[in-house]
């Protein structure tokens, strides 16, 4: 028969995923900053292209951890599994979900046009409110193009990837009249993209493969020798499209999401067997759980990739509200392992440091993402591990990851394992700095500030700076002034409180009044947490 008619696991061979696995990640890669400067939709936060490759490269270091004995199948397991656990951002957790609806196909059977069609599919029906002319549009053009070639009398499978290609650049070039933000900024859509550089990787992986007849134990020099000499590059003017005239392109970041929400992004683990929901029930439900607290809501995983690991969902919401979207993980965490939520906000310009921190406080995490750091929340009873900080150093895309932990060794020597783990290494310079309390993070988090505005500033140490300036001190509403006063017997120059929620106005303008009459600058920060606790920091 016809190879566009056998199964994705003839075609699409283990030295295939293999290679389209470090195809993919390596072409995301090269483009990300071409594909981060037209991202205008559905919020104008210039990362797609970042939080494609960061998926995808995840991705990739899973299928490079496989035994060299793994099928392909088990192979496209593994990359979807990997994509979905790593996931950063709306067009990762979709792309995801796209890589997961190909698994499944090659799993049970079917063929390279059913394969899309089912990937298609599945990303589609991940977002609560799918818009056209999206990286959703391009799957669904790529699949049907793969249909039609694949229908034809004699088709090839490369027939069929070559057709899926064409379809989803079509796609992209499209977009600029689809939709109006990006016919306003005059740019292509940067999700759908960078799904054509996904597929045109598969393509080139499978005609590398075929024509050098490549062997499982030299598949990593075949795909350096890829990345190389066969490029995989987009082909496409993403700008300066004659039909309209081009804008700034954060021009729409007001029509499509409140210019103060914050990413919310969390993975649940289920067990294997667990079944109290029909299938695709825990996707539907937490997507509708999501959808009450905010927008862009995107719930991707699920139990049926043929393994017996957890079952593992990664879950994604732009909102105003964080304290509602934390709401909505604790009582998940009922049901599940609830991981750390990650959380930053979307309004934050391009940095070549990100800050990574813990907090159990839902409004100093939210005051900590609106000043720019990457902030990770536990939700109960999983705590964040200095592995959660490293991976999330790790992942952030910056240059510089800075990350704040009261165990600053054990993060250390979490980036040094995971850095041995994969054959990549680390995506930048990490720097791991002791902050034993809240009050510390946020100390830190104001210097960077501070810091900012002085483009000599060495900003590393500015924080050390801070930090081995600051007294802190943690008590309760009833102590808290009396702590305080002790911390200024030294002078000070900044008085920093975080207080509870329990913690009463009075005691609040005590506080306030001491630091004054100090002669200090005070700064009150409600940590949005139930009870009476106090934390105390005195700079200079």
């Amino acid at each position: 028969m016809p190879d566009a008619d056998a199964p994705v696991t003839d075609v699409v061979d283990a030295v295939v995923v293999r290679s389209w696995a470090r195809l993919a990640a390596g072409a995301l890669g090269r483009e990300r900053a071409a594909i981060d400067q037209v991202n205008v939709f559905p919020v104008a936060d210039g990362d797609t292209g970042t939080n494609m490759h960061l998926t995808a490269r995840e991705g990739a270091r899973a299928v490079a951890a496989a035994p060299d004995d793994a099928g392909a199948a088990a192979l496209l397991r593994r990359f979807a599994r990997g994509a979905l656990l790593g996931a950063r951002g709306n067009s990762g957790v979709i792309l995801s979900e796209w890589l997961r609806g190909v698994a499944i196909a090659a799993t049970r059977g079917d063929t390279v046009a059913r394969a899309l069609d089912v990937a298609a599919g599945s990303a589609r029906s991940a977002v609560a409110h799918p818009e056209h002319g999206t990286i959703l549009t391009a799957a669904d053009v790529a699949a049907a193009a793969a249909h039609d070639v694949a229908a034809r009398a004699g088709a090839t499978a490369d027939d069929v990837l070559e057709a899926a290609v064409r379809g989803a650049r079509e796609a992209a070039l499209s977009s600029v009249a689809v939709l109006a933000p990006l016919a306003r900024a005059g740019v292509l859509d940067s999700g759908a993209c960078g799904l054509v550089l996904v597929l045109d990787a598969l393509r080139v992986a499978r005609r590398f493969a075929r024509d050098l007849g490549a062997s499982e134990p030299d598949v990593s020099v075949a795909t350096t020798t890829m990345l190389n000499v066969v490029p995989v590059t987009l082909g496409l003017d993403l700008t300066g499209h004659d039909a309209v005239a081009p804008a700034d392109p954060f021009h729409d970041h007001a029509e499509h999401s409140d210019a103060d929400e914050l990413e919310v992004m969390f993975v649940l683990r289920r067990p294997a067997g667990a079944h109290e929901f029909a299938p695709g029930g825990v996707a539907e439900a937490l997507r509708s759980d999501l959808a009450t607290v905010g927008g862009s809501v995107v719930v991707v995983g699920g139990s049926d990739l043929g393994t017996d690991e957890d079952s593992a969902w990664q879950a994604h919401v732009h909102t105003p509200d964080l304290g509602a979207a934390l709401a909505v993980t604790r009582r998940w965490a009922g049901r599940g392992r609830v991981e750390p939520a990650h959380v930053r906000h979307l309004a934050v310009p391009d940095s070549s440091l990100t800050v990574v921190a813990a907090t159990a406080a839902p409004a100093l995490a939210a005051e900590l993402a609106r000043a720019g750091a990457m902030v990770l929340v536990p939700v109960p009873p999983v705590g964040v591990a200095a592995r959660d900080l490293a991976l999330a150093a790790l992942g952030a895309g910056a240059r510089t990851a800075l990350v704040l932990s009261p165990a600053a060794d054990a993060v250390r020597s979490a980036v040094a394992r995971l850095a041995e783990e994969h054959e990549d290494g680390a995506s930048g310079d990490v720097v791991a700095l002791d902050a034993p309390t809240d009050v510390h993070v946020a100390v830190v988090v104001a210097a960077l500030a501070a810091a900012a505005d002085d483009p000599e500033a060495d900003v590393v140490d500015a924080v050390r700076g801070a930090l081995g300036g600051l007294q802190a001190a943690t008590t309760d509403a009833a102590d808290a002034v009396g702590a305080l006063r002790g911390l200024l017997e030294g002078g000070g120059d900044v008085v920093t409180v975080l207080a509870d929620d329990g913690v009463p106005e009075t005691v609040a303008k005590e506080l306030d009044a001491m630091a004054a009459e100090s002669g200090a600058e005070c700064v009150l920060l409600r940590t949005g947490r139930a009870g009476t606790g106090v934390a105390l920091g005195v700079e200079g």
